[in-house]
C-alpha cells in the first residue's frame, strides 16, 4: 500500500508539473495570429520592394530611356 500511494503521489505531481509546462490552446491562437499578421505585413512590405526594384531597373534602362525620349519629341 505504502508502494502505491507514492506511485499515486508521484504520478500526481507529474501530471500538475507537466501540466503547467504545457500550451494552452488560447496561447498557441495568439501566437498563430501574431505570426499571420507579421506575415501580411513582411508580404506587403515584399510587393513594395519589388515594385520599386521593377521601377528602379525600367527607369534606368537604356532601352526604356530612348523610348520615353522618342513619345517625349
Amino acid at each position: 500500500m505504502n508502494i502505491t500511494y507514492k506511485k499515486e503521489t508521484l504520478k500526481s505531481e507529474l501530471y500538475n508539473e507537466l501540466r503547467a509546462e504545457l500550451a494552452t490552446k488560447e496561447f498557441v491562437r495568439a501566437e498563430i495570429g501574431e505570426v499571420r499578421a507579421d506575415l501580411k505585413q513582411n508580404a506587403l512590405l515584399l510587393k513594395i520592394l519589388i515594385g520599386i526594384t521593377v521601377f528602379g531597373l525600367t527607369l534606368f534602362n537604356p532601352a526604356f530611356v530612348k523610348l520615353v525620349e522618342l513619345f517625349m519629341k
